[in-house]
């Protein structure tokens, strides 16, 4: 059985593609190395694949569905009116460079467990929020 599958594409700050792909997520994150591969330069940019769990937060009831999918992601109850789960989100960077002590990401994959729209709302905003830090980090480094 596949999953859902949220795919973003973030160049300089701006989503530039966010597509859904009904494949299981590790299928998703090792097509996309491999789609990468041809774009990505060795003497330039390092190549990096990171996973990191982000908490979401959503409130009660759940449908039958979503409960099943979040279940497999650590559920937990918030409150009375509250669940959280903790989703593996992939971070692949292909295209960054290093402005000291800090790593810039000029252009990266981020994929996701496909939960819900809310929940793709929340990873937009913080793989938009990722890159812009990042961009901030060579703001500050140039005053």
């Amino acid at each position: 059985m596949s999953s859902k599958v949220l795919v973003l594409s973030v160049e300089y700050g701006k989503i530039t593609d966010s597509k859904i792909l009904d494949m299981e997520l590790e299928e998703v994150v090792k097509n996309v190395l491999m789609e990468i591969l041809p774009k990505w330069s060795p003497k330039t940019s390092d190549l990096i694949a990171m996973k990191h769990e982000h908490e979401v937060i959503l409130k009660l009831p759940l449908s039958k569905e979503l409960y099943g999918l979040l279940s497999k992601y650590g559920l937990s109850r918030k409150s009375v009116s509250e669940v959280s789960a903790r989703i593996p989100v992939y971070v692949v960077s292909y295209e960054n460079r290093w402005v000291d002590d800090d790593l810039i990401d000029d252009k990266v994959y981020i994929i996701a467990p496909y939960i819900n729209e809310e929940v793709r709302k929340e990873i937009e905003l913080l793989a938009v929020d990722l890159i812009s830090k990042s961009g901030e980090a060579e703001e500050f480094s140039e005053e």
